[in-house]
C-alpha cells in the first residue's frame, strides 16, 4: 500500500514540477507556462500520421534491441512480468488509469519539459533512470532505446499528442503481447 501511494506521490511531483518552476522559477505567465508544456496540437490528419509514423518505429526499435538482447543472452524480463501481473491483479480500471495518467505524465515531463530545458540525451537517460524500479538490465536498455526515440521525435516535431498516443499504444500492444 506504501508503495502504491509513494508511487502516486512521484507521479504529482513530476506533474507539478514543470508547472512550479516555470511560474515560480522562470516567472512565466500561466499562458506562457500552458504554452511551453502543451503545444498546440497540428491538424488532426498530421497528428495521426505522425503517431502511427512514431509508433510504427518504437516498434521497430523495440524488434532490434528484443533480437541484441536475445543474441547477447540477455533477458530478466521476467521481474518485469512479475510487478506487471501485480499490476493486473489491482484490476481493469486501475490499469487503464495508470496507462492513460501516467503515461500523459511521463511525456510532459520527460519530453515536453526535460527535452526543451536538458536536451535529448540527458532527458532519456533520466527517463530510463526513472525506469529502474523493476530492476531489469533488459528493460533498462530497452527504455534507453525507446526513450531516445520518444525524445527525438518531441523536439524534432513537437507534437505532445503524437507522443502520447503512440506511447500508449505501444504500450497497450506490449500488455496485449504479455496476455497472450
Amino acid at each position: 500500500m506504501f508503495e502504491n501511494l509513494l508511487y502516486w506521490v512521484i507521479m504529482f511531483v513530476l506533474l507539478a514540477f514543470p508547472f512550479f518552476y516555470l511560474r515560480a522559477v522562470k516567472n512565466f505567465s500561466w499562458q506562457k507556462t500552458i504554452a511551453d508544456l502543451l503545444p498546440k496540437p497540428q491538424n488532426w490528419k498530421k497528428e495521426l500520421l505522425g503517431t502511427a509514423k512514431l509508433l510504427a518505429l518504437l516498434l521497430l526499435v523495440y524488434v532490434v534491441v528484443f533480437a541484441i538482447l536475445t543474441i547477447v543472452g540477455l533477458n530478466d524480463l521476467d521481474k518485469v512480468q512479475s510487478a506487471l501481473t501485480e499490476q493486473i491483479k489491482s484490476g481493469w480500471p486501475v490499469l487503464v488509469l495508470t496507462f492513460i495518467v501516467v503515461l500523459f505524465i511521463e511525456e510532459l515531463f520527460f519530453r515536453a519539459f526535460l527535452v526543451k530545458r536538458i536536451g535529448v540525451i540527458p532527458s532519456t537517460i533520466v527517463f530510463a533512470a526513472a525506469h529502474f524500479g523493476y530492476g531489469s538490465i533488459a528493460e533498462i536498455i530497452g527504455v534507453l532505446a525507446l526513450g531516445l526515440v520518444l525524445s527525438y521525435w518531441y523536439k524534432k516535431n513537437n507534437s505532445l499528442t503524437q507522443n502520447y498516443l503512440a506511447h500508449l499504444f505501444y504500450d497497450l500492444i506490449a500488455l496485449a503481447l504479455y496476455l497472450l
